[in-house]
């Protein structure tokens, strides 16, 4: 098929997959409209938009849906267009508009945190018990109500992904101290209230459902934690064993065969947490994310076909790998980063080694704290035990960020 247009909505940490997609597309760098989101532009030859009122080199960090309503303007339905997008929320659904990732209300509906918790009890999954506020006021009643029965519970957004404005609070004192890290306009929009359910590990379990709702397992991965909250990373293959690891794939099948009831087509991905009891599901991440970063690599130049659902490239490894993420200090410049790892080799040819991938090189940038500048990975032998594993990941981190 041909396009008038292309749009891509993902940013620098997917620099490496542009070359086998227009490969795979026979697009040239000059019909591809790329969207600067966090980390400026590096790519040559692209047409490029950006954001209009961030000051000049400084970057901002910025969820998937912020993303995505920047820029639906650019989005014209009277072209025919590819999107490429972090998730298809708030972007339009046109017969001429094609995307990797199911648009519009489905989108919207599937990402956010409390149509899931419904979700997962309609269709009789295991998930801590949620409820939900309609501003901070109501938060702050509920959360009064709520410690009589629970001595710690997880206040979150709805409509934000992963551990971003995430806290666990065991008093009301800490519930004060949340709302002072919110802008203003947060304080009167919905939260969610989670009960803590005490857990060392977290997994994900990773799919593509395609567009005739055929649901494809991918892998699962342990992911690492800051705080029990902030995903920061993760190892492959995980620390669990036979029977974890087919509740993790039963379960991710089943959520992805509801998911595709619903209209949605895509990537997706399902975290869990053990419990002292059993599994946990906590949320899906139904767009592109870090997991998808790791699966890319896995299927190497054949990742478009698989995210598609064509084909699926099973990898098996004699080690481990740990892979994370390089977030940079507040106002310091990267200008002098460079490629030190050989990625695009990696993703060529599938698993192989490297140590230290950075985007955003040689710009003088100035980031917020907490940008994602680039990937750490490291293999492991297969024997390591999971907290020398930790222990190294931790090292790692600290490494770049110094």
């Amino acid at each position: 098929m041909e396009f008038d247009q292309v749009v891509w909505l993902l940013d620098q940490r997917f620099d490496f997959l542009l070359p086998w997609f227009e490969k795979e597309y026979n697009i040239s760098c000059k019909d591809i409209l790329f969207v600067g989101s966090y980390h400026g532009n590096t790519r040559k030859g692209l047409r490029k938009v950006t954001v209009g009122n961030l000051l000049d080199g400084h970057v901002s960090y910025l969820e998937p849906e912020d993303i995505n309503k920047l820029y639906a303007g650019e989005i014209t339905t009277d072209k025919k267009t590819l999107l490429v997008p972090f998730s298809g929320a708030y972007l339009p659904s046109a017969e001429n508009v094609i995307s990797f990732i199911a648009t519009g209300n489905i989108a919207i509906d599937i990402n956010n945190k409390w149509w899931q918790y419904k979700f997962f009890c309609r269709i009789g999954v295991k998930t801590p018990k949620t409820w939900r506020a309609e501003n901070h006021s109501q938060l702050l009643n509920l959360i009064r109500t709520l410690f009589g029965r629970y001595e710690s519970l997880i206040i979150k957004k709805a409509e934000l992904a992963g551990g971003f404005k995430m806290k666990m609070v065991s008093s009301v004192e800490d519930v004060i101290e949340y709302y002072k890290m919110l802008e203003e306009d947060l304080l009167n929009s919905e939260f969610l209230v989670s009960e803590y359910i005490p857990h060392e590990q977290s997994f994900s379990g990773m799919g593509i459902i395609d567009r005739g709702g055929n649901v494809i397992w991918c892998g699962a991965t342990e992911q690492v934690l800051y705080n029990g909250l902030a995903y920061e990373g993760l190892i492959w293959p995980p620390y669990i064993g036979d029977e974890g690891l087919r509740d993790i794939k039963n379960i991710t099948l089943k959520v992805g065969k509801r998911m595709s009831e619903q209209g949605y087509f895509g990537y997706f991905n399902v975290d869990f947490i053990q419990g002292t009891d059993e599994m946990y599901v906590v949320e899906i991440n139904a767009r592109f994310c870090f997991s998808t970063l790791f699966y890319a690599c896995c299927c190497g130049k054949k990742f478009w076909k698989a995210v598609q659902g064509k084909e699926i490239i099973e990898r098996r490894l004699d080690g481990r790998l740990i892979l994370g993420k390089i977030k940079a200090q507040e106002g310091k410049s990267y200008s002098e980063l460079t490629d030190k790892s050989n990625i695009l080799e990696w993703f060529n040819s599938g698993i192989s080694g490297f140590q230290t991938y950075f985007v955003g090189a040689d710009e003088p940038e100035y980031y917020d704290y907490g940008s994602f500048i680039g990937l750490f990975g490291e293999f492991l032998p297969k024997n390591t035990n999971r907290n020398d594993a930790l222990r190294l990941f931790w090292d790692r981190c600290l490494q770049q960020y110094r």
